[in-house]
């Protein structure tokens, strides 16, 4: 892949999308990019977990037909959810910073940061934070009706009868099976997880660290073939500034979350300055692209369908450096996508 920079100078991002109203909005997607800054919500209404930890909506079900959703959280307490099972749900956590148990059916295993869990639908989970902060970076897959029951676990504020709190489990498919885990000193750990996995930091899920420019590393974390094919979770660690041709994606929508570094996004005629932190989703069949500014950076960034996007990477691994412009436009042809300029 063909680095270069494409922007010649910073520009401030547009305003974020913040709608004044008690619940979340009936939005539209509007065809452009979505930019949610640390700390922001997708449409300004705050859903903290207990109150006090920030459990904030970045991709709303609205941005993608219902395919996923996705929230940032912030932890400041040593807490953690029931034990529960999502019905029509897998669920994919990526731990930011601080350390957590998880619980996934009777196995235990502690993640920390730069560690991935993926949680299967059906199957009962939960996690404690066990670091004093803590911060994740989850998705849902599909997105079902997470947001509504989060909205609706904070307009309740802990005051809501059984039959209100049963009836916002059945509308969002949850199924409480037990208590939130205790901290322990030394909690009892499996020494592997019989249902979902784990992808340590630094490592991929399927062996193969694809190399994307000679220098720069993009690990799977989710693969494909773990979800159907309706999406994969890549992290990239851009070890030279710079960042790919303009391209076009016409069947699939791309989401980036910033964890070390700058970045510069394009995405048709809007230009966005991102640091760690920061997200932004990209629909589909909108020439898009970026530009590391900083002179190393790391990414978590996703397709939703997951597409060829693995075989891409593998193929331009496999140059051992950067194609020039008629095999990179080739490239980009076979496995779905389509160059627009340099």
């Amino acid at each position: 892949m063909q680095r270069r920079t494409f922007l010649q100078r910073s520009l401030s991002a547009l305003p974020i999308l913040a709608l004044p109203l008690s619940g979340f909005s009936r939005f539209l997607p509007s065809g452009k990019a979505v930019v949610i800054r640390q700390g922001q919500t997708r449409f300004g209404v705050a859903t903290p977990f207990r109150k006090v930890n920030p459990n904030n909506l970045v991709l709303s079900s609205q941005d993608t037909g219902g395919q996923l959703s996705a929230f940032w959280y912030d932890g400041f307490e040593q807490a953690g959810p029931s034990f529960h099972a999502h019905l029509g749900q897998d669920e994919v956590f990526y731990v930011i910073a601080g350390s957590y148990l998880f619980k996934v059916g009777e196995d235990q295993q502690v993640l920390n940061a730069g560690d991935l869990i993926f949680l299967p639908r059906t199957v009962p989970h939960t996690w404690i934070q066990l670091s004093e902060r803590g911060q994740l970076f989850y998705l849902l897959q599909p997105a079902g009706k997470m947001e509504e029951f989060f909205l609706r676990l904070t307009e309740l504020d802990g005051k809501g009868t059984p039959e209100e709190y049963a009836a916002m489990g059945k509308m969002a498919a949850i199924e409480n099976v037990g208590p939130p885990l205790q901290r322990e000193a030394n909690p009892v750990l499996s020494e592997t997880l019989r249902n979902g996995f784990i992808v340590r930091g630094a490592s991929s899920r399927i062996g193969e660290r694809f190399v994307t420019d000679g220098v720069s590393v993009a690990d799977v974390k989710v693969s494909a073939a773990d979800t159907g094919g309706e999406m994969s979770l890549f992290e990239y660690h851009g070890k030279t500034p710079g960042g790919p041709p303009l391209h076009v994606h016409p069947d699939q929508d791309e989401l980036f979350f910033v964890l070390e570094g700058q970045y510069a996004f394009r995405c048709g005629e809007e230009e966005y300055e991102l640091a760690p932190g920061d997200f932004i989703f990209l629909p589909r069949n909108i020439p898009h692209t970026f530009d590391q500014r900083s002179p190393e950076g790391r990414m978590l960034f996703g397709f939703q369908p997951a597409g060829e996007m693995e075989d891409f990477f593998r193929a331009m691994s496999e140059l051992k450096g950067a194609p020039g412009p008629e095999e990179g436009a080739r490239l980009f042809e076979k496995h779905g996508m389509k160059l627009v300029g340099s």
